[in-house]
């Protein structure tokens, strides 16, 4: 048995690696954050691992178990790293399981994720930590195979509470793919505690906006009813209840949506509110229209208490009726002035109707706010007057964040997607195309990131997260996994990203200090600044860029530290 400790950002996969991996013998972190990296094993054969003092028989009980025993004075938490299958038929590591006793076949590397989370009560200095890999059959006694030893550096230096607070992260959810990938009725307790979770993890990365579906099926399940590669139900359904009385009139029933922000506002993610299904809503290929007397055709579905049959709003004023309710709603609540409508890329053909229907909204309530997703240049150009919160796609903001910066100073983001190739969040993207979002988003001089994708899982998402992967490159449809245990599972390009947002907040300090020398540290890393040149076409990007290891990611971040500290 071999092993190796390694930077929090290495990437196991079924794919021989050409070299040994790069060990560490030192991690660092900084107070009210964390320090981590991983551990691998690998003999080539298949084997069990359990971790700490747990006794665990593997299926096959001739194969041997090897049992990993940490011994550190700072705490820590240790965690299987799960497996799933990218780009080339090759397998990834990635999601962090709750398990702690697991069989890997010899094919890849047993990868145990290990983070010292470091309180503001710990001293700084340097803490020794011990690992110990003993093997067993199943009657005989521990042996010890071998030791490894790595310490941590603690620095002085202290993330405040509210780092995050600056960063304007926007990670789209799906509540009802939520409730059907456990089983659980939508809207229902079991359903409630879920997105509790959801809502908690979320916070815990700096989320600022809470997604809130307010017209039935906004992207009519991303073609799920056509793409068959492999099985998907993505619907995402209205969170309001709507009637029609026996003498017409539309009545809404808020209840869900409310205890639903609730859960976000409990966990403190209260700054924003994007409200799909009102306008933009997509009109794919094949799929049945409801007619209706209005620019485009939104969803809304209603009980008619006349014939208790349930229907879908085809009148002009009765949808009228049912917008001006929920915009006055929100109003009751006292978050009018956070309340975002969200259109998602809208198309060059559909610019008049989308005036069109934007202008409907705007007779309801002028004051509404407007946040578009844009990924074409000509219908950014020609939608931005529009536009409160313009949102671009990763290569419009490269030709175009300066002028957006002056035109809507702080309130743009950008967003990756399903392009570019790199740099990006997709399961085969090496992990720090992750962590580099939040240099990039100082870079374009954005207030934060937008990322289409939480937890758009298809259906046997605990083992695969493959769909439509012709246009949506494996891992684009999620930032976490569902587990076995019932609980959700986060993912090292959740860690990834949470270690970007801590970038960014050190570059602002660092800047706000010496914004020349940081100026010329962060051009040196990106090693070519300008970003018009960073793409070869709308989805693709110069090969030679976004090629930084973890040491210089280590380098930039020690310089960073020195910065502030002056």
């Amino acid at each position: 048995m071999k092993a190796w400790l390694v930077h929090e950002s290495y990437k196991a996969a079924t794919t021989p690696f050409a070299e040994v991996p790069s060990e560490l013998s030192t991690v660092k972190g900084c107070k009210n954050s964390f320090a981590a990296c991983q551990l691998l094993l690998h003999d080539g054969k298949r084997n069990h691992f359990i971790l700490g003092r747990e006794f665990a028989i593997p299926d096959e009980i001739e194969i041997p178990m090897y049992r990993i025993e940490i011994t550190s004075e700072l705490p820590v938490t240790s965690q299987f790293v799960g497996y799933y299958t990218g780009q080339h038929e090759i397998d990834f590591a990635d999601k962090l399981l709750d398990q702690t006793a697991k069989t890997y076949p010899g094919d890849r590397m047993a990868t145990v994720y290990l983070e010292f989370p470091l309180d503001q009560s710990i001293a700084a200095g340097s803490y020794p930590v011990e690992i110990a890999i003993y093997r067993s059959q199943l009657a005989g006694a521990d042996s010890l195979v071998l030791s490894k030893k790595i310490t941590v550096e603690v620095s002085a230096f202290e993330f405040p509470v509210d780092y995050r607070d600056g960063f304007n992260l926007d990670v789209w959810q799906q509540p009802s793919i939520l409730a059907r990938t456990y089983d659980v009725p939508l809207w229902s307790e079991q359903h409630f505690c879920l997105l509790e979770e959801m809502a908690a993890s979320l916070a815990k990365i700096g989320q600022k906006a809470i997604t809130v579906i307010a017209g039935e099926i906004p992207w009519k399940g991303w073609f799920n009813y056509i793409v068959k590669d492999y099985p998907a139900n993505l619907y995402e359904y209205s969170m309001i209840n709507v009637n029609k009385t026996e003498s017409g009139a539309i009545t809404c029933d808020f209840s869900v949506l409310d205890r639903y922000l609730n859960c976000f506002f409990q966990a403190g993610i209260d700054q924003e509110i994007d409200v799909f299904g009102l306008l933009g809503v997509w009109q794919p290929p094949f799929f049945p229209v409801v007619p209706i007397d209005y620019p485009e055709a939104l969803v809304v579905r209603y009980l008619d208490e006349a014939t208790g049959k349930m229907m879908f709003i085809q009148q002009k004023a009765d949808l009228q009726n049912y917008i001006g309710q929920v915009f006055a709603h929100f109003k009751e609540l006292g978050v009018w002035e956070k309340v975002r409508i969200v259109s998602d890329e809208p198309k060059k053909h559909q610019i008049n109707l989308f005036k069109e229907s934007l202008a409907e909204l705007k007779a309801i309530d002028e004051t509404l706010q407007v946040k578009v997703a844009f990924d074409k240049e000509d219908v950014l150009t020609e939608l931005l007057p529009l536009i409160d919160y313009p949102v671009t796609s990763y290569y419009c903001t490269c030709n175009h964040y300066q002028e957006l910066s002056q035109s809507h100073s702080g309130k743009t983001q950008y967003y990756v997607c399903n392009y570019p190739d790199k740099p990006n969040t997709f399961l085969h993207s090496p992990l720090l195309e992750t962590r580099v979002q939040g240099i990039l988003a100082h870079h374009f001089k954005t207030d934060g990131l937008l990322r289409w994708a939480y937890n758009c899982w298809p259906e046997n998402a605990r083992e695969d997260i493959r769909y439509n992967t012709s246009s949506l490159p494996i891992g684009d449809m999620c930032l976490i996994y569902p587990a076995y245990s019932g609980h959700l599972a986060l993912s090292l390009r959740y860690k990834q990203l949470q270690r970007g947002i801590e970038d960014f907040y050190l570059i602002k300090q660092a800047e706000r200090q010496q914004p020349e020398q940081t100026a010329d540290l962060l051009d040196t890393f990106l090693t070519n600044p300008n970003s018009q040149e960073w793409m070869v076409d709308s989805h693709q990007s110069q090969p030679d860029l976004f090629l930084q290891t973890a040491s210089d990611y280590e380098t930039l971040r020690d310089a960073l530290l020195t910065i502030i500290a002056k």
